[in-house]
């Protein structure tokens, strides 16, 4: 009996809620939160699709609440005395602007200037929006943010609401350019020891054709950070096509800039062996190389694949750091290997080696090496969004694309970089005061608030969830 009063109750809140809604007009806002707090009580609803109706309403009162302030900024400037001094007013036109929220549509004044005879909208110009804009920089920045981590579609399909091209993701990427992470540099650091690691992708382009970015990281040694190894201060570096001597001095410059070259000891560049990699030492001073410890048992498991009991004695001999008794080794190997294509695989294996000797003697005579985990940051860093889907890349994209990888890892924040030059825009030709603005916002929140007050749910003397919400709407500190 108790639920059958309580629904009849519910029905009958909510008949006098949706008449005097459609009567008198009110908030598309306020109908739509009450419709959805109805299907709520009378069909039931699960929580995502309440969210999701309750996200789609926010966003769109979003979109109207922008669309109003940007109208009324527009009618401020036009009645303020500094724009008829020097601006026209010619006619007015529609912008319509893709917004994380979505598409809003607004009405604006096209002035022109009494000094040199430009034309212009004011309020454009004063929230920099572009001429030929048609997506805001958030969104942009979201775009862009998304397509860190995964593919264009996906970007352009979490950025907001609207549908946007994969080409519209690229191109935000090109507005935005190469970025890179530069900070403010008060006072050199003093380190005794310091370590670069390079390794290279192999990436795929949509020529048919490959590409191999490379990846650099320069830090400070480990340290145990939550139970486990971390490495220290580590700035990362990413090329795609430059020069090995090109890159060498780019790091140098780095280390230049943020160490105090005096005070450093010895500095290590680890990596597979590489010729590209190689090229540091005769850039990098003090430097010795160090051969990544993954490559090198890399090529141990290829020599021994068929005999995998000289792997222990190729490994013994090794740790001991004797040349001479690694060649015996492997001469002895060859000669019980029956198998031509084995046999060139396991010289293979011992030129590398004998080759890279220095890179690994040193482990037994520095304290100071460390171990190189070069490999594990070029899955991490490039593989895991360039290389390991079948993905087909621009050189350009690949480039771009490889440079926010870093600029994400080293703690970049796009918010914080100056994007490619805006066009259309007329700096300085109008700036809007705080007043203004605050104007702007109480005479959009009136408007709202006239429209609120003639709502019956507000004015029974009954406290519902529904008068909580629009009570919050009405009160609302939006300056």
């Amino acid at each position: 009996m108790e639920n059958k009063t309580t629904q009849k109750g519910v029905s009958l809140v909510n008949k006098h809620i949706f008449e005097d809604i459609i009567l008198q007009n009110a908030l598309n806002f306020t109908r739509e939160v009450i419709e959805i707090f109805s299907d709520l009580l009378n069909k039931g609803m699960n929580i995502t699709e309440l969210a999701a109706r309750i996200k789609e309403l926010t966003d769109k009162l979003g979109r109207e609440a922008i669309e109003a302030i940007i109208e009324e900024l527009d009618k401020i400037i036009k009645e303020d005395k500094r724009r008829k001094e020097k601006w026209v007013v010619e006619r007015k036109d529609k912008k319509r602007l893709t917004t994380i929220l979505g598409d809003i549509e607004y009405e604006r004044t096209y002035y022109k200037s009494r000094e040199d005879g430009r034309y212009t909208y004011l309020v454009d110009d004063a929230l920099e929006i572009g001429r030929h804009d048609r997506i805001e920089k958030g969104v942009k920045i979201k775009l862009v943010e998304n397509a860190i981590e995964e593919s264009y579609e996906r970007s352009s399909k979490k950025a907001c609401p609207e549908e946007l091209s994969k080409q519209t993701v690229l191109n935000a990427i090109r507005e935005i350019g190469e970025v890179e992470v530069k900070r403010e540099i008060k006072e050199k650091k003093e380190v005794r020891v310091l370590y670069i690691e390079a390794d290279e992708d192999h990436v795929p382009l949509q020529d048919g054709s490959n590409e191999t970015p490379r990846l650099i990281y320069i830090h400070e040694g480990k340290e145990e950070r939550n139970g486990r190894d971390v490495l220290r201060n580590v700035h990362y570096k990413a090329y795609v096509g430059e020069k090995a001597e090109d890159i060498w001095i780019d790091v140098a410059n780095y280390i230049e800039e943020n160490y105090k070259e005096e005070k450093i000891e010895k500095i290590y560049i680890a990596g597979d062996g590489a010729p590209w990699i190689k090229e540091g030492l005769k850039w990098i001073v003090k430097s010795r190389f160090v051969l990544d410890r993954y490559h090198l048992n890399k090529y141990v498991l290829k020599a021994t694949s068929k005999e995998p009991k000289y792997r222990e004695k190729i490994w013994r001999v090794i740790n001991e750091g004797d040349k001479e008794r690694v060649k015996k080794v492997f001469n002895e190997l060859i000669k019980v290997t029956k198998e031509e294509r084995e046999k060139e695989k396991i010289k293979e294996a011992r030129k590398y080696i004998l080759n890279n000797w220095e890179g690994i003697e040193i482990y037994n005579k520095d304290e100071d090496v460390i171990g190189c985990s070069a490999e594990g940051h070029i899955s991490h860093v490039f593989s895991v969004r360039l290389s390991r889907n079948p993905l087909g890349w621009s050189r350009e994209g690949l480039k771009l694309m490889a440079k926010l990888r870093v600029f994400s890892k080293n703690g970049g924040d796009l918010r914080e970089v100056e994007w490619g030059k805006r066009k259309n825009i007329n700096e300085g030709s109008y700036k809007l005061t705080k007043k203004q603005i605050k104007e702007a916002v109480r005479r959009v929140k009136t408007s709202t608030n006239e429209k609120i007050n003639n709502i019956t749910v507000l004015n029974i003397g009954k406290v519902t969830p529904i008068y909580r919400v629009l009570r919050a709407i009405k009160y609302a500190q939006v300056i």
